[in-house]
């Protein structure tokens, strides 16, 4: 660039179509040259734009799986609760119906054996229980006899 400057520097007043020539196609020759320095410029700067977003990237990726397997972990283990407590619900809800529909049937079947004349286990245990109150009256109204016995004998 000097050598055109000093050329141009050199050239008389006189040649002034001369020296509009040539200072056209310096300009040109200039701008042509800062038409390439700005495009590899751009270039580099986006090699280095590529470079950073790429090592920059990976350090977002890792810490973005990072963030989803503590999420992952978080509702995994509150479905996992959910779970639970719908669960416990549900045995709890089968285990009171199953007891209601179990009453329901006892009911039904004794009803039935007992308009038919048939005696049910129950009916069986009340008799038992029946018998047994009658024993144990029986036994103290024997452990009275023997006292008014003695006591007639002693007389």
């Amino acid at each position: 660039m000097e050598k055109a400057d000093i050329e141009l520097d050199d050239i008389s007043p006189e040649d002034e179509t001369l020296k509009k020539t040539k200072t056209k196609h310096h300009f040109h020759r200039k701008n042509s040259l800062d038409f390439r320095k700005y495009t590899k410029q751009i270039w580099l700067a986006g090699l280095g734009a590529f470079s950073r977003a790429e090592e920059e990237g990976n350090k977002l990726f890792d810490s973005l799986v990072q963030v989803g397997e503590e999420l992952e972990s978080k509702t995994t283990e509150i479905a996992d609760q959910t779970v639970e407590k719908v669960s416990e619900k549900a045995r709890e809800s089968v285990t009171d119906t199953k007891d209601k529909v179990e009453k329901i049937v006892d009911r039904g079947v004794n009803h039935s054996l007992n308009r038919i004349g048939l005696v049910t286990v129950k009916d069986i245990q009340y008799l038992e229980n029946l018998i047994l109150q009658l024993n144990d009256k029986i036994d103290v109204l024997i452990e009275e006899n023997k006292k008014l016995n003695e006591k007639v004998n002693k007389k």
